[in-house]
């Protein structure tokens, strides 16, 4: 299910980088990152990959999903602070 998702968000946003996690098969979480995004409000973004997952939603095959979704350059913002060492003043 894991492969589905994705390759179904990545149907709708084929820039799109994703990921999935999933700890009981029915319950998701995922990180979308796509150029799409740029200039885009948050809610929208969201908005563009749950219509996406919408049959999915409908079926029931999927059950919740937890969304992040980041523009490329806020992505790599998050992981350049995430990786840079905490100074202590």
């Amino acid at each position: 299910m894991h492969e589905d998702v994705a390759t179904t968000i990545k149907r709708a946003l084929p820039e799109a980088e994703v990921r999935i996690e999933s700890p009981d098969g029915t319950h998701f979480s995922a990180i979308v990152v796509s150029p799409a995004f740029e200039g885009m409000p948050l809610v929208r973004q969201h908005q563009m990959v749950m219509k996406a997952l919408k049959e999915e939603f409908d079926s029931e095959r999927l059950h919740a999903l937890q969304l992040k979704t980041l523009t490329p350059s806020k992505w790599q913002a998050l992981q350049e602070a995430q990786s840079s060492p905490l100074s202590v003043v």
